[in-house]
């Protein structure tokens, strides 16, 4: 039992990054090692490779709790634009196999190591998780601010993932268009709305707003400040634009007034 529970938590996940923009990412399971995804992020799976829904939080810790708080949990997840169940994955075989997932939208995956950052804990938008090793805690984070949850771009409710301390602490996230990481130094920066993926522990976000000359020449009417020490990872093309984009592009129907 406890060789196959250190196979499960503490093995890293072994993985190539395929692609640019349009991303998937190969995992090489080794026998007995387990991953954790997003509800429909497989792209293949090689023989021998089970797969199981579950609710709950994504602890590897046995949970007590019941289907009810498993049920909490899941929709909590809801509220943060993810599925309700996580799907489970496991190398049952003696040799090791291959699988591959991908994200439901175009964009880059980044691969985060959860140790290396404080208190093992990022920040994320919504929507941004896509697989990780098993262990890697989910909860939601609400917003500090009415104003941050309302012209942020970011929603009221955030997800926070934490590695437990014995796990490997794998964790990969997905975001719109190029992501760009900026380190901060008990600095403050801006960024457009809507275009944070995730943030570290110590880096604190709130909205202002531009004013209303520049408001009314067509320009962006809301930034995001950041502050803090920390990381922080920048999306270029959020979801959110692309859809703006298409809507806009949509053909209004015309009506008559005969």
């Amino acid at each position: 039992m406890t060789e196959r529970w250190n196979r499960m938590m503490g093995s890293h996940l072994d993985y190539t990054v395929h692609g640019g923009n349009l991303q998937a990412v190969r995992f090489v399971l080794q026998p007995g090692q387990a991953m954790i995804g997003e509800a429909g992020c497989m792209l293949f799976l090689d023989p021998d490779i089970t797969f199981e829904s579950r609710m709950g939080n994504g602890s590897a810790v046995p949970q007590s709790d019941s289907w009810w708080g498993a049920f909490k949990t899941g929709m909590g997840r809801l509220a943060t634009n993810e599925s309700l169940f996580f799907t489970w994955f496991l190398n049952t075989s003696s040799v090791p196999r291959s699988m591959a997932v991908a994200a439901p939208t175009m964009g880059t995956v980044i691969p985060m190591k959860l140790h290396d950052y404080p208190e093992r804990t990022i920040v994320a938008q919504s929507g941004a998780f896509l697989c990780s090793s098993p262990g890697v805690v989910f909860t939601i984070e609400f917003t500090k601010s009415i104003g941050a949850g309302f012209f942020a771009g970011e929603g009221f409710v955030l997800q926070k993932m934490v590695a437990e301390p014995n796990s490997a602490g794998s964790l990969f996230l997905h975001g719109g268009g190029t992501i760009v990481e900026k380190k901060l130094n008990n600095e403050e920066m801006e960024i457009d709305a809507g275009c944070i993926m995730a943030f570290t522990k110590g880096v604190s976000y709130d909205w202002k707003h531009t004013g209303w000359a520049n408001t009314f020449k067509g320009g962006d009417a809301f930034f995001v400040t950041l502050n803090g020490t920390g990381s922080v990872w920048i999306q270029s093309t959020p979801a959110s634009k692309t859809i703006d984009l298409i809507v806009s592009a949509v053909p209004q129907e015309q009506t008559s007034n005969n």
